[in-house]
């Protein structure tokens, strides 16, 4: 297996790590579109300032099956922060939609400029930490961050049928890319969605055949895909260049809007429920997402204690070591939510 080629550190906010220096790209070119599923917006709000405060950058909140009052919370957020939230846009106001339809929804329906970004809404930034990212999309058509606090590494298991949201690399260093932070070139973006059909919620069954033949004769074809998986590699098909960087100022918890709020079962037509992926009761019991929604668990922990003023939960003494190290940096980035310096 060979080494992914993933560039990673902290990189430290200064005149060439700030978005000051020269690029072809600017932060105020960057529109943030943020899905926002029940009522997920009211707990994670402060993450979301944090972007804010860091980068010059704005956000459009895309509202999954939110309520009438969260959709009035983003709206007040948003005339508090005038120019920095472009838009309100209500995805679904029923059933909570898959991510990557609400993303195809702002890619179809809106035109931001020259690039298309997207955010998870519990991602939080400790430093200014969008100059990176810009720098890089002078030699590529697309770049993405955001490892999950609680993942061990990102790479596709071997004999893995699928690639998750988690899995930023194949065994090969091959880079199928993050869906959880993104900047696009819209431009190539759009070429290859429209050339081969297929959007940020293209799966699997739903591709069309000529995309399908060509994941095939890239050693790219798999039984399932996460949110902009097939577009990311078609994107390379193309002969567009994907970049993954990981940035320490950048954390993201990881699962914790999913277990904020998670998708409800459909009802069949007999009236059995038909569940799809997380939605159980304890979705922490399902193959490989012991730890996941243990780290969000205890971030949801967090963020409750914290938003009642009371005493935040006392570090878990039953875990191993390797789960004590993220547990302190899920802890220690939620404490810098309560001093904002740079504010």
């Amino acid at each position: 297996m060979h080494e992914p080629p993933v560039e990673t550190g902290t990189f430290d906010a200064g005149p060439e790590m700030d978005g000051s220096s020269t690029t072809t790209f600017t932060e105020e070119d960057v529109v943030f579109n943020v899905v926002w599923t029940g009522t997920t917006f009211s707990t994670l709000t402060d993450f979301t300032t944090t972007v804010l405060a860091r980068s010059r950058a704005r956000m459009r909140f895309i509202a999954n099956a939110c309520p009438p009052s969260e959709i009035d919370a983003m709206v007040r957020f948003s005339d508090r922060h005038a120019g920095r939230v472009v838009e309100v846009m209500v995805a679904s106001s029923g059933r909570m939609l898959r991510h990557g339809d609400c993303l195809d929804l702002v890619l179809n329906e809106r035109d931001d400029g020259p690039l298309f970004c997207l955010l998870d809404p519990d991602i939080l930034v400790t430093a200014p930490f969008m100059g990176v990212y810009l720098r890089t999309l002078d030699r590529c058509s697309a770049v993405t961050s955001g490892r999950e606090i609680w993942s061990d590494d990102n790479i596709r298991p071997n004999g893995h049928i699928g690639v998750n949201g988690e899995i930023f690399f194949d065994r090969d260093g091959f880079v199928f890319g993050s869906p959880h932070f993104a900047l696009y070139r819209s431009a190539d973006l759009r070429a290859t969605t429209t050339r081969w059909g297929v959007g940020f919620s293209s799966a699997g069954s739903d591709v069309p055949e000529p995309a399908r033949e060509q994941l095939k004769s890239m050693g790219r074809s798999y039984w399932i895909y996460d949110t902009g998986k097939v577009v990311n590699i078609l994107l390379q098909a193309d002969g567009s260049r994907l970049v993954h960087i990981e940035n320490d100022h950048l954390v993201h918890v990881g699962g914790l809007a999913h277990f904020l709020s998670p998708p409800e079962p459909t009802v069949s037509e007999d009236g059995t429920l038909i569940r799809e992926w997380g939605q159980t009761a304890n979705w922490g019991e399902w193959e490989g997402q012991g730890d996941r929604y243990f780290v969000a668990g205890h971030a949801a922990r967090l963020l409750k204690a914290r938003a009642e003023r009371t005493s935040p939960p006392e570090m878990p003494t039953d875990v191993d070591a390797t789960m004590t190290a993220k547990l302190h940096t899920l802890r220690a980035a939620i404490a810098t939510l309560d001093h904002p310096t740079d504010r």
